[in-house]
């Protein structure tokens, strides 16, 4: 029997490591855009019966790629808030520099340096505020009339960011 071959990686891949890295973790049949599993090859994946697993690194990586380009939003994430080593914190952010930035273009590039920034202790920087977008959030703001500064200064204290 010919069967795809499952991918898990993100922040289930981190959890499937044994780590409780977030609750929504425990579901491991997540599917992601091939894109997730091919861009940088078979680096950083092992193959477990039928499946194929990031190990940390890329896992992370992985995380990072998926919330730049599909999310279009800067990860909040930041690399010492999970439990790397210190070789696999060298690792992740010397692997941002060699293929992540050269794989990404455009806006996509520009979302990474400021999750780069924000990962070196900068503040967090938004990529645009996606609630507005939604009715509720418009019908919001016209009631509270407030400006998208006061409402960007609300969420950074709001998440400690």
């Amino acid at each position: 029997m010919d069967r795809k071959m499952h991918y898990i990686t993100g922040l289930e891949a981190l959890n499937y490591h044994g780590a409780d890295w977030h609750s929504f973790a425990f579901n491991f049949n997540r599917e992601y855009p091939s894109l997730i599993r091919d861009w940088c090859g078979d680096y950083g994946i092992k193959k477990e019966k039928d499946e194929e697993v990031a190990n940390p690194v890329r896992a992370f990586l992985d995380y990072l790629l998926y919330e730049i380009k599909f999310e279009k939003r800067v990860p909040i994430k930041r690399v010492s808030d999970l439990a790397f080593s210190d070789e696999e914190e060298r690792e992740i952010l010397e692997q941002v520099e060699k293929k992540l930035k050269n794989f990404l273009k455009g806006k996509d590039r520009e979302i990474l340096e400021k999750w780069i920034r924000y990962n070196s202790g900068g503040d967090y920087e938004f990529t645009n505020i996606r609630l507005l977008k939604r009715k509720a959030w418009r019908e919001r703001r016209k009631k509270t009339k407030f400006n998208l500064k006061d409402f960007r200064e609300n969420v950074r204290k709001t998440f400690d960011l």
